[in-house]
C-alpha cells in the first residue's frame, strides 16, 4: 500500500465523506424515511467532500513534517549507534584483550580514522558528540578506566535520545 502523504490524504478524504454519508442516510431514515435518507446523505457526505478538500494542503503539510521528523531521528538513532560501534571497535584495538601486538598500528589508525569520521557525522545531536569526544580523547590519551567510563557515558547518551529524554 502506497504511503505518499497525498494518498494518505486522498484516502481519509474519501473515508470520512463516505462514513458521514452513511451516517447521514441512517440519522435521515430513522427521522423521516427514504427521501430524508437520502438528502441527509449527500449533504452529510458533500459537506464531508469539501471539508477535506479544504484542508487537504494542510494534511499533506502535516503528515510530510512528521515524515521528515521520523527520517531525521531515525538517521540519527543509527548512525549513533554505528559511532558507538566505532569507538568501541578503536577502543579495543588500543586496549586488546590478547597482549599489546593484537592489533597492528595500520589497523588501529583505520579505526581511529573510522571513528573520528562517525562522531563528525552530520545529524548527530549535540551531546552525543560531546560524549563521544570525551571518549576518543580517553582512548586517544591510553587512559583504560577513562575509556571505559566515556563508552559506558556515550552508550546511555545514546539509548536517551533513542527514548526521547
Amino acid at each position: 500500500m502506497a504511503t505518499t502523504p497525498e494518498q494518505i490524504s486522498s484516502r481519509t478524504a474519501a473515508a470520512w465523506t463516505v462514513a458521514l454519508a452513511v451516517l447521514g442516510g441512517f440519522t435521515g431514515y430513522a427521522w423521516s424515511g427514504p427521501f430524508l435518507a437520502v438528502t441527509c446523505a449527500l449533504s452529510l457526505g458533500g459537506g464531508a467532500a469539501v471539508g477535506t478538500a479544504l484542508s487537504r494542503r494542510r494534511i499533506v503539510a502535516t503528515i510530510k513534517e512528521g515524515q521528515g521528523k521520523a527520517a531525521a531521528l531515525g538517521y540519527a538513532d543509527g548512525i549513533a549507534d554505528m559511532m558507538v560501534l566505532g569507538i568501541s571497535a578503536y577502543g579495543a584495538s588500543v586496549f586488546p584483550l590478547s597482549g599489546p601486538d593484537a592489533v597492528d598500528a595500520a589497523e588501529r589508525m583505520a579505526r581511529r580514522k573510522a571513528a573520528y569520521r562517525l562522531t563528525a557525522a552530520e545529524g548527530l545531536p549535540h551531546q552525543v558528540r560531546t560524549a563521544a569526544a570525551a571518549a576518543l580523547e580517553a582512548i586517544d590519551e591510553g587512559r583504560d578506566r577513562d575509556t571505559q567510563s566515556a563508552i559506558a557515558d556515550l552508550m546511555k547518551i545514546v539509548q536517551e535520545q533513542r527514548r526521547g529524554t
